[in-house]
């Protein structure tokens, strides 16, 4: 799930941020949506992650799909 996050800066600071990106070869959202992926990695990695108390000892681990099981999917009548 994605939620849209709209930013209000002045024009002149707008236009400094655009030459920031080109500078990397990025557009400015795509350039914004790193910094800010990596400022909440650097911070989860200090403190944790709010789902840490939430999710507590809840594997995410799944198996990789076999051969079986894509055919075993693929003729279930499920929709």
């Amino acid at each position: 799930m994605r939620d849209t996050l709209t930013v209000r800066i002045p024009g002149r600071e707008k236009e400094a941020w655009q030459k920031v990106a080109a500078g990397v070869g990025e557009d400015l959202s795509e350039f914004a949506r790193k910094a800010v992926s990596q400022r909440v990695q650097a911070l989860q990695a200090k403190q944790g992650s709010p789902w840490d108390d939430l999710l507590g000892s809840v594997s995410t681990d799944a198996p990789p799909a076999t051969n079986q099981n894509v055919r075993r999917a693929m003729r279930s009548k499920r929709p």
